[in-house]
């Protein structure tokens, strides 16, 4: 509870203070602003004066007077002040002997006795008239307003503050009785309902004279008798079950009845949703399905009473979903196989009554010509029945079967029926089509998976064929589902089968089977693709010509799974997909089709994914002979491919540029595969032979990377010597390999240093350096055959290639220190391990600086770049790693004693800001990284660093001499270190905001002002909470002396620089 108290008058504490700073910045404005007006205000009077003493010339010495009076009329426009008004007088006292001796000759001038011209001068009082806008409690001087703010703002604010804090202190809690009701609850549902009937009886009244408020008023009505029920049963219990659902249901009959007999559908609707709800809300929770099915039969009957007479979907559609959603929660949740034979009659009778509801809209609708058949009750009748039908005859053999062959029986002979009956034709073909579906689901039911696929595939091709012959589209739509339902029986048919089965089960035939139908398919989409939808033809030809060869691929591969396995199986694998490649090759050339050399590409894409996954599983293994593993697969599928792209490319310089969009990812895959399935196996077993048993060998991961990356940076050379004696600038982009092993096990090297502080083998440094030579061949070899790099990208490797090995300095450094100091025990500091290495860094970009400066290598030939960013972020790295030893060290530097200024962490820092500067100034005037307001903010930012640093420094001091860990707690649980704190920061404070005084800044007296209230603010944080000490007395004790000083011999710096310039322009 403290804590919160001290929070709570902490946050009023800061709130006051600011408020404190901007009122006094906003008088301050003020004040400037008045000195401005008042200056105009001078102006203007001197304008009057001189124009009055040219007007009124020819006035006598009594119009002096008259002259004078209005000169004081603009005054009222600020503060009135007497002097110009004395100083005018004398002026006009001067000038006007002159005017009337100018005046003498000439005859008196009657018009001209009163001069009030002057004051059209003087309109500068209408502000006046703004006045009345604004309440005289805010606008006058005196309002309440004003004096809140002069309370608050002016005088001891200590005092007040204080006065603030007590009335913050106090806090009251008042209660609320809640009146007691006297009138029973009985009596008022009873007036309740008396006068609903009555304003249900005057809404009947008013149905012809004023439908549009009768209707509403009656549902409102009927809504309201409704509630009165459900709430009487329901809430304070006043009537039984059977009196409250006997109830509702009439409330429901008679509200479908007045609709009927007003043409309401909005009513009915009202009605029959109240109807269903019924059962829900006075159900008791006995389960009495029979008599929940039967009061919905009951309402369906009546909503077929009601179609028979109104076409109303909307209620129709809330029946049907009211019914079935029901029926479906109650058998997901109380349905037991002995509620069967009920269940199951009932579920006959809805389907009945939505069929005949469908039917009779339909005869109602179809004289209008207009959406005469209803698709959500003709197609989501016979779903949500075969759902819940599935739950009921699931147990029983052939259950399924037998209900969607009475489904498909049903729906044939409704028909049959409807043909040719007048106005039913398309809900008889709707019908029909619900016939075949079920019929067609009969199959699956009754039979193995392999034989409906097998049946469904053949039925989906015919199907399709004759509807694209015939161009019925709802024909081959129905035959693309048969089909995918096909593929689909099949995956669920070899679904869950051991290896025995599946050898006895000749999976290939089946896959043969629907790889041929969706051939034919394809074949028949892309023959009708002229005339019907050719866009979308073209793209079911090419989805049918893709799953003929995944259904091919599948049933070979599959065999070759089944019945082989090791390096045999991998190489059966990449023969069977080439042979598939060949294939598509065959009838791409044949039928001229683009689509099949785009499966090609896929095809071995495909078996080389296979390929690396295989070797992905045999990565540990490492075997002893190249050719057991992926090896011999890997290097035939690169070799074609690499072949393949090098024919291709030749023939797209005739200008085919689909042959060389086919070229491209074709090397693309080549180059994956040297450097994934090739150099991989490789690698592996180059390593067996140098390691010998890799399980004896802790070293055995980093010697494989490191491996690896040493055959990258041998082999990219060489496709780019290849790349240029074949004039084959594609070839270039492999060489992009050893830049991108470079960057990554540069990374790889500076986690290990930086996170794990573990140092790699020389094996590594052998790989580091041998990216780095490939690397810097590379960065010769481009520019001389031609190839010009990116500026971006010239720039991201000299940053790679010069930033790593930067960064390794100084943790390999560290290590190798420490490991020297390891051997002298306590006697020497563990420091020295950071301060050497980053000593060393620092010389490092010394030198990159003066290499900038001579424009030589390293840094050609992008000098800038270096002079722009890389050396200005390794400067930045240096002051970030010094900042954060300045935080976290405490800059010991046994054996020799600690002394302030003169110890490594101190000399670092210093060493660190040199080099910030001599980065800083390398930079080009014109290209400065800061905008000018930035730069002239500079010194402010880095006298602020310097203060944090003095602080620190002060910490490190206090650590050493007295004792205290140099660790956040430990500072922070020191009341010798937060007293100081708090002295050093409120004389810091002092000394600027009196600095701030005596120059008038008042930016600078806000920066104290600041760092006052971060000092305050500690100590009602930290230094209140040590409880006793003499450093908390000290703390507060010393803040306090401090403030009250600042208050004295620091005030707010005044807008005084306008007042000198009022004199000085006057005299002018």
């Amino acid at each position: 509870m403290f804590g919160l108290i001290t929070l709570f008058i902490l946050g009023v504490l800061i709130t006051a203070f600011v408020l404190v700073l901007q009122y006094r910045r906003k008088v301050a404005d003020l004040e400037l602003l008045t000195a401005r007006l008042r200056k105009e205000v001078d102006g203007i009077q001197q304008r009057l004066l001189t124009l009055e003493g040219q007007d009124v010339a020819p006035a006598a010495a009594p119009a002096v007077p008259a002259a004078v009076a209005p000169v004081a009329v603009p005054t009222p426009v600020s503060v009135p002040a007497p002097a110009p008004v004395q100083v005018q007088v004398s002026k006009a006292a001067v000038i006007e002997p002159v005017e009337l001796a100018k005046a003498a000759p000439a005859a008196p001038l009657p018009p001209k006795p009163s001069p009030p011209a002057p004051q059209a001068p003087a309109k500068p009082a209408p502000a006046a008239p703004a006045a009345p806008n604004t309440p005289s409690w805010i606008a006058h001087p005196d309002g309440l307003v004003a004096k809140a703010k002069n309370w608050l703002f002016t005088g001891n604010l200590v005092a007040k503050l204080g006065l603030l804090i007590l009335f913050l202190g106090v806090s009251f809690l008042l209660k609320y009785v809640s009146a007691q009701v006297t009138v029973p609850i009985e009596l008022r549902l009873a007036g309740i309902a008396l006068a609903d009937i009555a304003l249900l009886a005057w809404a009947w009244r008013i149905r012809i004279k004023r439908p549009g408020i009768s209707l509403p008023l009656q549902g409102t009505a009927l809504a309201i008798l409704m509630l009165v029920t459900f709430g009487a049963f329901r809430l304070y219990e006043l009537i039984p079950a059977g009196l409250a659902f006997a109830v509702l249901f009439v409330l429901t009959a008679f509200t479908c009845l007045l609709a009927v007999l007003q043409n309401a559908v909005w009513l009915a609707v009202f009605g029959i949703v109240g109807g269903f709800a019924v059962p829900l809300l006075v159900s008791t929770g006995s389960g009495n399905h029979i008599g929940l099915f039967s009061y919905y039969a009951l309402l369906n009957a009546g909503v077929f009473a009601i179609a028979l007479k109104r076409a109303w979907r909307v209620l129709n559609v809330l029946s049907f979903g009211f019914t079935f959603v029901v029926a479906t929660t109650w058998g997901l949740l109380r349905y037991t196989p002995e509620h069967y034979l009920s269940t199951q009659l009932f579920l006959i009778l809805f389907v009945l009554f939505y069929i005949g509801i469908a039917i009779a809209y339909c005869a109602r609708q179809a004289p209008r010509l207009k959406h005469y058949v209803d698709g959500t009750l003709v197609f989501g009748t016979p779903l949500a029945a075969m759902g819940l039908q599935y739950g009921l005859v699931r147990h029983f053999e052939f259950g399924l079967a037998f209900s969607a062959l009475l489904g498909g029986l049903t729906y044939t002979g409704l028909a049959v029926a409807l043909w040719r009956r007048a106005g039913f034709k398309l809900l008889a073909e709707a019908f029909l089509a619900l016939g075949i579906v079920f019929g067609t689901l009969a199959i699956p039911f009754a039979l193995d998976g392999r034989w409906t696929s097998a049946a469904w595939a053949l039925e989906g091709a015919g199907i399709v064929w004759v509807g694209l012959r015939q161009r019925q589209t709802l024909a081959w739509v129905f035959g693309l589902l048969v089909q995918g339902a096909a593929w689909l029986a099949f995956l669920g048919a070899m679904q869950g089968l051991n290896t025995a089965a599946a050898l006895q089960a000749n999976i290939w035939l089946g896959c043969a089977l629907l790889a041929a139908a969706a051939l034919v398919m394809a074949y028949n989409f892309r023959r009708h693709a002229s005339h019907l939808h050719p866009e979308f033809m073209s793209s079911l030809s090419v989805l049918f010509l893709t799953a003929a060869t995944v259904w091919l691929l599948s049933g070979i591969w599959s065999e070759i799974l089944l019945r082989t396995d090791a390096a045999t199986q991998l190489n059966l694998l990449t023969v069977s997909a080439l042979a598939v490649a060949v294939l598509l090759a065959a009838l791409a050339r044949r039928e001229q089709w683009h689509a099949p050399r785009a499966l090609l590409l896929a095809v071995q894409v495909l078996a080389g994914m296979v390929m690396l996954s295989r070797a992905s599983w045999a990565w540990d293994q490492h075997p002893a002979n190249l050719f057991d593993g992926s090896f011999l697969s890997a290097l035939l599928l690169g070799a074609a491919a690499f072949a393949s792209a090098r024919f291709l490319a030749l023939r797209a310089r005739g200008g085919d540029e689909l042959l060389a969009l086919a070229a491209r990812p074709l090397l693309v895959w080549s180059g994956l595969l040297w450097f994934a399935a090739i150099l991989v196996p490789f690698t592996s077993w180059l390593l067996r032979l140098i390691d010998g048993d890799l399980s004896m060998q802790p070293y055995a991961g980093e010697h494989w990377l490191a491996l690896y990356l040493i055959a990258v940076s041998v082999t990219t050379p060489v496709f780019a010597i290849v790349a240029r004696r074949l004039d084959w600038p594609q070839l270039r982009w492999f060489t992009v390999a050893a830049w991108l092993g470079l960057g990554l096990w540069s990374a790889n090297m500076l986690l290990a240093l930086y996170l794990r502080d573990y140092l790699l083998t020389g094996l590594s440094w052998l790989a580091l350096a041998g990216a780095l030579a490939a690397g810097e061949y590379l960065l010769q070899a481009w520019p001389k055959a031609g190839w010009q790099l990116d500026v971006r990208a010239l720039r991201l490797l000299h940053t790679l290639r010069t930033a790593a090995p930067w960064l390794m300095l100084w943790p390999v450094g560290a290590m190798h220190v420490n490991a020297w100091l390891a051997q002298h025990e306590d006697s020497v500091s563990p420091a020295w391990a950071r301060y050497l290495p980053a000593w060393a860094m620092m010389l490092v970009l010394a030198w990159l600086i003066r290499r900038c400066r001579a424009g030589v290598w390293p840094v050609t030939p992008i000098a800038e770049w270096y002079q722009r960013t890389l050396i200005p972020l390794g400067a930045l790295w240096s002051l970030l790693l010094i900042a954060a030893w300045n935080i976290f060290d405490d800059g010991a530097m046994a054996p020799l004693p600690y002394l302030p200024l003169l110890n490594p962490l101190d000399l670092s820092t210093g060493f660190a800001v040199l080099l910030a500067i001599a980065s800083y100034r390398l930079l080009p005037a014109q290209q400065l990284p800061l905008p000018a307001l930035w730069q002239a903010r500079l010194p402010v930012v880095a006298a602020c660093i310097v203060y944090g640093w003095f602080n620190l420094m002060l910490l490190r001091t206090v650590s050493h001499y007295l004792g205290v860990p140099y660790t956040f707690d430990a500072m922070l649980a020191s009341q010798f270190v937060q007293a100081m704190l708090s002295l050093v920061w409120s004389v810091t404070a002092l000394l600027l905001m009196r600095h701030a005084a005596r120059q008038q800044r008042r930016q600078q007296w806000s920066m104290g002002a600041v760092l006052l209230g971060l000092v305050v603010v500690k100590l009602f944080l930290i230094d209140l909470s040590n409880v006793g000490g003499i450093e908390r007395i000290v703390s507060f004790v010393g803040v306090g002396l401090l403030m009250v000083l600042i208050g004295y011999l620091a005030p707010f710096p005044k807008a005084a620089a306008a007042a000198p310039a009022e004199p000085q322009q006057g005299a002018a």
